[in-house]
């Protein structure tokens, strides 16, 4: 594991998404908090808790994978002093595939270090629709 931080969020969020395109399991555990207080939830999948199943879950999913690209949207942010947090879509393009499948959402949240570098401490990605269903056709949900 690299002891290097990065220097903005930014910088982290670009260098997770080179690490998930080369699939690079010590580029990505390098992105990560060194401590145990992180987490990962892969597109319909259970959450994974702490650097040893975070490591795992990427291990099993670069094994698993082919060929592909992704290019990232950011849709919203929010920042603080010592945390940020970006809500991206997620375009894959695998393969020779010329166009990307249907975006997935991802949240990414990166903590400021103690040394003043940025680091990720979560990463959960879901898929933009379910079921087929458009957001924009499902009927609102009435509470009261």
């Amino acid at each position: 594991m690299s002891e290097s931080t990065f220097p903005t969020p930014e910088a982290t969020e670009a260098a997770f998404y080179a690490a998930f395109e080369v699939r690079s399991l010590d580029a990505m555990m390098a992105v990560w908090a060194s401590d145990d207080s992180i987490a990962c939830i892969h597109p319909m999948a259970a959450p994974l808790n702490g650097r040893a199943a975070v490591a795992a879950g990427w291990r099993s999913m670069f094994e698993a994978a082919g060929q592909f690209s992704v290019q990232v949207e950011v849709a919203h942010q929010i920042r603080e002093t010592s945390q940020v947090v970006r809500i991206v879509r997620e375009y894959l393009v695998i393969g020779q595939e010329t166009e990307p499948r249907p975006p997935i959402l991802a949240t990414n949240v990166y903590r400021k270090e103690a040394d003043g570098g940025w680091r990720m401490v979560l990463h959960h990605a879901s898929p933009l629709q379910v079921g087929g269903t458009s957001p924009s056709r499902t009927p609102p949900v009435v509470l009261h």
